[in-house]
């Protein structure tokens, strides 16, 4: 066993874990709030373990790149997707509010 391939199974075993752990705590959380919070590890750090462990494993060929882009990709619009869904959130709990009290606040 080669230490690249050791490498590789260290940071695949790490980016597998953090997935995991941010899935538990998405099924833990009771508030959607709350959950949000588990989304960032698990669109930053998770992938970016992984295409690490590929771009060991691969170098620079074109499965590397593309590890490369596809993490690049998630790491930019993750805080854009979950800026949104707490938009999208917090206008659907403003909304329930209002129209339970029959006027706005």
């Amino acid at each position: 066993m080669s230490a690249s391939s050791v490498v590789v199974a260290v940071l695949v075993g790490l980016g597998v874990a953090v997935e995991l752990g941010c899935c538990v705590g998405v099924l833990v959380m009771a508030d959607a709030y709350d959950k949000l919070h588990y989304l960032g590890p698990a669109s930053i750090v998770g992938p970016l373990l992984i295409a690490m462990a590929v771009l060991v494993g691969e170098s620079f060929s074109q499965a590397g790149i593309k590890a490369l882009l596809t993490a690049a990709l998630l790491i930019l619009s993750s805080p854009v997707l979950t800026h949104a869904t707490a938009r999208a959130l917090y206008i659907r709990r403003r909304d329930h509010i209002e129209d339970a009290t029959g006027r706005r606040q």
